[in-house]
């Protein structure tokens, strides 16, 4: 099945008559069923279906994602294979072979790298979207106010304690850490994924290989912006990327994102959900392991 493939499953008459059959799989951080569905000719597939206003806008916009990455050409998204009316639940290709484990090697560091590097080139079809753009993705205000504002930092602290995350940050810090974005913005002239973390990237060892998932948060963005946070991920995994590519170590990059992820820390603070409580351990333990690198440097 190749990449240029057009949608070859009917949703009405193919797909929803089997979601019964849907084997839930874990992961991901919105409100949406996911899960393989065995079809009638017995092959399967990996269906998402949107739940709640906010999910059904963001797989829109996966669903048209697919669509044009697909149609170029793009090798490193899974195919679309159908999608309902109201662009509120598709079926896509299911990587059967592929392991989203967050292990790395530099096989696979290879691999997703040239996912995103090969991905600017379709910038293009998606110059001019406004629901393309970073700020519908990114908030682009300054966080750091916020954070440092009355008891904020406070209640950001009590949070880490109610997550049992043994992460204390000082006032006297954040405030250095703001003084290093001064004059700096964040670029956008560059299609991301950003999303791009081991959850989001089905790759197989064998021809080591790989296709990102999860295409919402896509956005002409600042590459920075789409490989920092990776790294990140791969480094609480236990593996250092920068070994391998000391160049993209960027301590600017690393400071905007302990802002937005104590940001969104603080803002999720009153909900327990287990959707929200995963999101912040996450994002805890994201903010833990840039300060690492911060305090690290290179």
């Amino acid at each position: 099945m190749t990449s240029n493939q057009a949608v070859s499953y009917d949703w009405v008459r193919d797909i929803e008559p089997y979601v019964h059959t849907m084997q839930p799989v874990q992961g991901g951080y919105t409100l949406a069923k996911r899960g393989v569905v065995t079809l009638a000719d017995g092959s399967r597939v990996f269906v998402k279906i949107a739940e709640g206003a906010t999910t059904k806008k963001w797989l829109r916009k996966e669903i048209i994602a697919h669509q044009r990455l697909n149609k170029a050409g793009y090798p490193f998204i899974p195919d679309l294979l159908s999608y309902n009316d109201s662009y509120s639940a598709m079926a896509v290709e299911f990587l059967e072979h592929a392991s989203f484990e967050n292990t790395w090697d530099k096989d696979k560091l290879a691999a997703i790298l040239n996912a995103q590097t090969s991905l600017k080139q379709y910038a293009d079809l998606f110059t001019h979207d406004p629901d393309f753009t970073l700020e519908s993705v990114v908030g682009l205000d300054a966080k750091w106010p916020v954070i440092l504002q009355d008891d904020n930092l406070s209640k950001i602290h009590a949070r880490f304690k109610q997550l049992g995350v043994d992460l204390v940050c000082t006032k006297k810090q954040l405030q250095s850490y703001e003084h290093m974005l001064d004059g700096w913005n964040i670029a956008d002239t560059t299609l991301v994924h950003q999303d791009s973390r081991a959850d989001n990237f089905g790759y197989n060892p064998y021809t080591k290989q790989g296709k990102l998932v999860d295409w919402n948060w896509l956005c002409l963005g600042d590459e920075s912006l789409d490989r920092t946070p990776l790294f990140v991920n791969m480094y609480i995994s236990g593996f250092d990327p920068y070994v391998y590519h000391p160049t993209t170590y960027d301590p600017k990059m690393l400071v905007y994102l302990v802002s937005f992820w104590l940001e969104r820390i603080l803002s999720n603070s009153e909900d327990s959900s287990d959707i929200s409580t995963q999101r912040s351990l996450a994002q805890a333990a994201s903010v833990r392991a840039s300060i690492k690198l911060l305090e690290r440097g290179h």
